[in-house]
């Protein structure tokens, strides 16, 4: 950290540009993420707290029927009065064990752990000394950040937080909507005084639901100030090693998905801060992002895998299944995943020179269900074996070969993850030191691996092989011939979903 008084990084790019992204990152390559919070509570997937609202004339054509459905949903449960801000209290996460939690996935190989500190229901899950709408005091009565936080430390995990309450502006617009079937207003217009004798009297809704506004209105400076306020106030706190904004560029500012009017400045300033102040540097990761920033933030990528290795460490974010707790199989829904895509997925990424972050859906009392728990044990158990070829890697000169390529994208998010049918041919390189690792997404039928990226005429290899071995199972023999490298893999393959060679 800088000496008191001494500022090492500006609020403007060209200062910023200087910031180096820490090692622990560009090592961790594995990292969990708790998106996690009332929204849980519906079992019912994504953009819950919206869509509870029914569809709107403003509603976005591809969310007209999610809408529709998870109105339905709400009604069938929950009745027809009430809105986003009634989740809150029947959140209360009873049964969260962080200590437990944190020890699963330190078992499953996870290097990292970020947790959700505001989603974009506006609601705090942490002791918010500036909004009064959080976990202390409604629902579970617990800083739930500071929970994750204690034992993430404890296990020497490196700690993030997400924030995403900057598309609140325009994500709970639809609470000054009405009912298009029965005419009732919802709950935006409510005051403080109308809580008189209820469950929430204290609170003002106007400081949870955005001012009523034209869709597509931008926000005014205030709202932007008081996003980065709250930010500030979690991170002095709990001084994260990895801050995940979710918004393609810095939130308020121009390109932001809700860019204030004017354009606000104020990411400038809490990037500058945050790095002046996180002992270990600190990351903050964006979704679209220059090369030339590529160093002042991380790229992070939803769900969407990138085709070729970058020269700066990234982030690629999914989840097993929805982000929130969701137990409808609608195909609308994202399914759930197996551990041979989790592990493909993983490879894929690191190749690439990124790093994976996997969101655990949690129930509203905060376990997990047991297809988390087989699908983490599954992918700890590939990691055991096989995390030489994993961990604190680089990229090769290749990062691929192989037919198989990621598919196009589809979806409202553009995504292009999925569960793929992988042939002998499709190989995934890393190198650790002098060791290269060429990780078959796929069992050869003949046995033989045929590393064509490693033949005499591909120019790759700066020398000729010492040794060729088979990560759980041991030396291999093998030849090389122009069009490959040819090694002899054993009647049984040694682990579950992918098998890495190790070339020294």
């Amino acid at each position: 950290m800088p000496p008191t008084g001494v500022s090492k990084f500006h609020p403007d790019w060209a200062s910023l540009r200087a910031h180096r992204i820490p090692e622990w990152f560009a090592e961790a390559k594995f990292g969990i993420w708790s998106h996690w919070g009332p929204q849980s509570v519906a079992r019912s997937g994504d953009w819950y707290a919206r869509h509870l609202y029914g569809m709107q004339p403003w509603s976005e054509p591809w969310e007209r029927r999610r809408a529709g459905r998870q109105q339905a949903h709400h009604r069938a449960c929950f009745g027809p009065e009430g809105g986003a801000k009634d989740l809150f209290p029947r959140w209360r996460a009873e049964r969260f064990d962080p200590d437990e939690l944190i020890d699963l996935y330190v078992s499953s190989g996870a290097r990292y752990f970020v947790a959700l500190a505001t989603h974009c229901d506006n609601f705090d899950l942490w002791d918010s000394r500036r909004h009064a709408w959080n976990a202390t005091r409604i629902g579970p009565r617990r800083d739930i950040v500071g929970a994750w936080e204690r034992a993430a430390r404890a296990a020497g995990l490196p700690f993030g937080l997400s924030f995403h309450h900057n598309w609140t502006w325009r994500w709970l617009d639809v609470a000054h909507g009405a009912d298009l079937a029965t005419g009732r207003p919802h709950d935006g217009a409510l005051r403080a005084s109308d809580g008189e004798g209820t469950w929430w009297e204290g609170l003002d809704p106007a400081d949870l639901y955005p001012p009523e506004h034209v869709p597509g209105a931008k926000p005014p400076p205030h709202v932007a100030e008081l996003f980065y306020a709250r930010v500030k106030e979690a991170l002095d706190r709990y001084r994260p090693d990895l801050v995940y904004l979710d918004d393609g560029r810095l939130p308020f500012d121009t390109g932001s998905v809700v860019e204030s009017e004017p354009p606000s400045r104020a990411g400038l300033a809490l990037l500058a801060h945050y790095y002046n102040t996180c002992p270990t540097g600190g990351i903050v990761t964006v979704k679209d992002v220059p090369d030339a920033d590529r160093t002042a933030v991380v790229l992070d990528s939803e769900r969407r895998q990138l085709d070729a290795a970058q020269a700066h460490p990234w982030q690629f974010d999914t989840s097993d299944g929805e982000w929130f707790d969701c137990a409808g199989d609608d195909p609308m829904f994202h399914p759930r995943k197996t551990a041979n895509q989790v592990i493909h997925t993983l490879i894929d990424v690191v190749s690439k020179n990124g790093c994976l972050l996997l969101n655990i859906p949690q129930h509203a009392d905060g376990t997990v269900d047991a297809h988390a728990r087989a699908l983490l044990a599954e992918v700890g158990a590939w990691l055991r074996v096989c995390g030489e070829g994993v961990y604190a890697t680089t990229p090769w000169l290749r990062a691929a070969e192989g037919a198989t390529g990621l598919g196009q994208t589809k979806g409202y998010e553009g995504y292009n993850e999925a569960d793929r049918a992988y042939r002998p041919g499709d190989i995934r390189f890393t190198r650790r030191g002098d060791a290269l690792y060429a990780t078959l997404l796929a069992w050869p039928a003949d046995r033989t691996a045929a590393i064509t990226s490693m033949g005499t005429d591909a120019g790759l290899l700066e020398r000729r092989p010492a040794a060729v071995e088979l990560l759980g199972y041991g030396p291999l023999s093998w030849h090389p011939a122009p069009e490959a490298l040819y090694a002899d893999l054993p009647p049984e393959p040694p682990t579950k979903a992918a098998y890495m060679i190790k070339i020294t």
